[in-house]
């Protein structure tokens, strides 16, 4: 399957971090830091880098693209709606 295609890597992009979110709505999970479910979303983010890795090494940029677009704008969502302190 080799598609090359910007909105086609943002929808694999968004399949990770729409999992971590559902999964920290719907479930009650132990791995908890700092009183903030924010593990699920990491692994999410490590799995879109994975993806990206995965495009960028079979000559598949503009799918690359959409998943590093979806995974710097789902970071940002998750900074701005958690309200992290340092």
């Amino acid at each position: 399957m080799k598609i090359n295609h910007f909105l086609f890597g943002c929808i694999i992009g968004l399949l990770a971090p729409t999992a971590a979110h559902l999964l920290t709505l719907f479930t009650s999970w132990n791995m908890v830091i700092g009183n903030k479910s924010l593990s699920l979303y990491v692994i999410a983010a490590l799995i879109n880098l994975l993806l990206m890795r995965f495009f960028y090494r079979n000559a598949l940029e503009q799918s690359a693209r959409g998943v590093i677009l979806i995974t710097f704008v789902a970071a940002m969502v998750l900074l701005f709606t958690q309200k992290l302190t340092a």
